[in-house]
């Protein structure tokens, strides 16, 4: 992969998603990116100030494939299961996205509005499914879906856990759909 001035930009970014995506968000360095795509750190810089500029495009990345990917399913449950899905297929750009980021949200707007997208998508669901319910029921039902699909991502991904049996987790895995309605709506 050469230097392509019209495309480097997405190269850059691409090269780090690879990079974050296999190995972790502390991984990704500038001159690493840039030796991968064989330009100097300088031309790195003229596309990314800082880098948690290249942060923000990480995760505005990671929320693009939540939000277009709830656009492909049919279900609430649906939802949930790709957004388990991403975190478990991507689970260090999920950590960029949703650990203890030090990102400022309000310095990226357009990431801002990503990130609250993923959560509306949620809480908009609900709303065909609890249409009498007060604003606040539904925002509170809502807080606790997304609190349990995170929590679900990272029981999954811990693997064998000491309070659930390795074959329930297992199974939730491979029926998450059917594991969320049960879950979510009983």
């Amino acid at each position: 992969m050469g230097y392509h001035k019209e495309n480097l930009k997405e190269q850059l970014v691409e090269i780090a998603w690879d990079i974050c995506n296999a190995e972790s968000w502390q991984n990704v360095n500038m001159r690493k990116v840039a030796k991968k795509a064989k330009v100097s750190t300088t031309a790195f810089y003229r596309h990314f100030k800082k880098k948690d500029d290249l942060k923000a495009e990480l995760m505005r990345r990671g929320y693009e494939l939540i939000n277009e990917g709830r656009k492909d399913v049919d279900t609430f449950a649906g939802y949930g299961a790709h957004y388990i899905r991403f975190g478990l297929d991507y689970p260090f750009i999920y950590d960029l996205m949703f650990g203890n980021t030090d990102l400022d949200m309000s310095l990226y707007p357009d990431l801002e509005e990503q990130s609250n997208a993923a959560f509306d998508g949620v809480l908009e669901a609900l709303k065909d499914f609890m249409p009498d319910s007060a604003e606040k029921d539904t925002r509170i039902k809502a807080i606790n879906i997304w609190a349990s699909v995170h929590g679900l991502v990272g029981l999954l991904r811990s693997g064998d856990s000491h309070v659930y049996k390795s074959e329930d987790l297992k199974w939730i895995e491979n029926n998450l759909e059917e594991y969320l309605q049960m879950t979510t709506f009983s």
